[in-house]
């Protein structure tokens, strides 16, 4: 795909969008008019179905104003909600690739039987020793996912969830936010835990024996 087409999606996203608001504009109308066209008979005035019917009926009138509003905004200002609508769709597909704490434990398994079809001695010792740490981490129960919706971040805890003791549960020794970051040991965005891909690179080449 050449530079120009690109540059015509480009241009072209506010009025795809402003498309899809006016489709959704004109469905508000009809829901509307259904709503208007509602006559409730005379034993229901001043009840709470009344209240309802009406209820409804201001909610349909105030989606509606936000549409055109949103529809007369973006067509006055095509580059910033061109912006806006790019922005929107990144997080919206960060968000749905934010891996999970499934998600590591998968790649982390696909590294590990990567790993182990290699002799120790040729072995990465950068990809050996991170393996070898994630799985005591693990064992030790101390592993922990922080999502943040479209990121998300694999942290070291005190001691295992299951543990009682007074250091485990008391809430002035736990782990604080301003040395939270020293806790991090991988980031999880776009479907990829990315410090344990780092770490794999060349997991099966040992650089110590490429010297002797």
């Amino acid at each position: 795909m050449s530079l120009n087409s690109g540059a015509r999606g480009f241009r072209r996203a506010p009025s795809l969008f402003r498309n899809g608001l006016e489709l959704l504009r004109t469905r508000y109308q009809g829901i509307e008019a259904r709503f208007e066209a509602i006559t409730l008979p005379e034993r229901f005035k001043g009840t709470i179905v009344e209240k309802w019917a009406t209820y409804w009926r201001n909610l349909v009138i105030d989606y509606k104003e936000m549409i055109i509003d949103t529809g007369r905004g973006m067509r006055d200002r095509p580059v910033r909600s061109t912006i806006y609508v790019s922005l929107l769709a990144a997080a919206g597909y960060s968000g749905a690739h934010n891996p999970s704490e499934t998600d590591f434990y998968d790649q982390y398994r696909r590294a590990y039987n990567q790993l182990s079809l290699v002799h120790p001695t040729c072995q990465n010792p950068v990809a050996s020793q991170h393996i070898t740490f994630l799985e005591r981490c693990h064992n030790e129960g101390i592993l922990r996912r922080l999502s943040l919706g479209v990121v998300s971040f694999l942290w070291l805890d005190n001691y295992d969830k299951g543990l009682a003791i007074y250091k485990a549960v008391c809430p002035y020794l736990q782990p604080r936010y301003l040395t939270f970051h020293e806790r991090i040991v991988d980031v999880g965005f776009n479907g990829k835990w990315w410090q344990l891909e780092r770490k794999m690179v060349d997991y099966d080449i040992n650089e110590e024996n490429l010297g002797s």
